[in-house]
């Protein structure tokens, strides 16, 4: 079961890339509205398709970024020679597609339209987690622009690194499954 309620520091703020240059008086606006949330292994976070509202920083253990795919599978059963029944079975499998270790965040879609998670997000371990909501950091972050600026930056630079990450794994499932060199 997640526990939750801690309140956070700025100094907790400051272990995270997108944070780092942040000013201290900015950090101590941001630090009130953010908690942080303690998980076992293999409790999920937030699942794909779920509304996006908070954004995620690991503080300590590991969070499973995964995708889930679905496969038809074609079900026969010979009970006699002239009895013949088929069925198709839908399986859900989830690939891990991304890891994200302490000082990283995940979450991003809470700052993106249509404002739904991309991904299911499963810890890996026992996880510290700071969420931070996406509204309220918006508002901060938009009476401070230069400060707004270098996070959206950063932020962009995460989104651009994993949809790249993803890609590159996506690009090489198909060439190994379908023995392709072009798509």
């Amino acid at each position: 079961m997640c526990q939750e309620g801690i309140m956070i520091e700025t100094d907790i703020l400051k272990q995270f890339h997108i944070f780092s240059d942040t000013p201290p008086e900015d950090l101590t606006a941001i630090a009130p509205i953010g908690e942080v949330l303690e998980f076992e292994a293999s409790q999920t976070v937030f699942k794909e398709g779920d509304r996006a509202a908070d954004l995620y920083g690991v503080g300590d253990g590991e969070i499973e970024l995964g995708i889930t795919v679905q496969d038809k599978i074609l079900k026969t059963d010979i009970q006699y020679e002239e009895a013949l029944q088929t069925s198709i079975e839908t399986i859900e499998n989830v690939i891990v597609v991304e890891s994200i270790d302490p000082g990283e965040i995940f979450g991003w879609s809470a700052f993106i339209n249509p404002r739904m998670f991309t991904s299911t997000a499963k810890c890996s371990q026992p996880a510290r987690i700071l969420s931070l909501p996406a509204d309220e950091l918006k508002s901060i972050l938009t009476q401070k622009p230069q400060i707004g600026f270098v996070f959206m930056e950063r932020l962009s630079e995460v989104i651009s690194r994993r949809l790249r990450n993803r890609t590159e794994k996506l690009v090489e499932s198909w060439s190994q499954a379908f023995d392709v060199n072009r798509i």
